[in-house]
């Protein structure tokens, strides 16, 4: 039955895969508590999984998850960026329970913000590594008001070139277990229950962060 269920759930991810990371990054953005990260990882994995390398596999990775991954991520982004550019700082210090970021973590991504030399570089690096929590940025950029252009292509290429590295991480990975399953068949059931797991773990570590 679990398997089933499991073998039904990568069909439907496999047909809609675009889709499924483009309103999974968008919705990350917003409420949902799982990293993108994860959603690219699992799309990458179920959709490349055995996929030898080569420019038409890479081009799909491209096309149905990088790309729409980015455009979810930017489209996300821009919720919290345009109600910080509307209502400023007191709406981070209204809600920094429920979004899990407060005024003083807004005012860190200001001082990087100081110390780089570069402001555009600086936006697209921060993009490119998780390093500071997206929703800072958003809020950041929204108070001091970052031009709505330069925002968007930042974010964008960005988001790319990061979601890039984690799908290229869970196509490596895909092959491996790949590999893996044609000499040991229970081990998809393991795989399998170590994603859960993982899962299970970004949500508990996401609300306790909001906590």
């Amino acid at each position: 039955m679990f398997s089933e269920i499991i073998n039904s759930l990568e069909s439907f991810i496999l047909i809609n895969v675009s889709w499924t990371v483009f309103l999974g990054c968008i919705l990350e953005q917003i409420i949902v508590p799982i990293p993108a990260s994860l959603i690219v990882v699992s799309s990458t994995f179920i959709l490349l999984k055995g996929t030898s390398f080569s420019i038409a596999a890479l081009g799909t990775l491209i096309v149905k998850i990088v790309i729409p991954a980015s455009l979810g991520i930017t489209l996300g982004s821009f919720v919290y960026y345009a109600l910080a550019y509307k209502l400023g700082k007191p709406f981070i210090e209204r809600t920094s329970k429920y979004l899990g970021v407060s005024v003083k973590d807004v005012e860190g991504v200001e001082n990087k913000f100081k110390e780089s030399r570069y402001d555009d570089i600086f936006m697209f690096l921060a993009r490119c590594f998780p390093v500071i929590p997206s929703i800072a940025i958003n809020l950041f950029c929204g108070i001091i008001r970052y031009d709505l252009k330069k925002y968007i292509i930042t974010t964008f290429l960005g988001s790319a070139v990061q979601i890039l590295g984690w799908g290229l991480l869970a196509w490596f990975f895909g092959n491996i277990y790949q590999v893996l399953e044609d000499k040991i068949s229970y081990i998809g059931n393991i795989i399998t229950v170590i994603i859960v797991l993982v899962i299970i773990y970004f949500i508990i570590m996401k609300k306790r962060e909001k906590k």
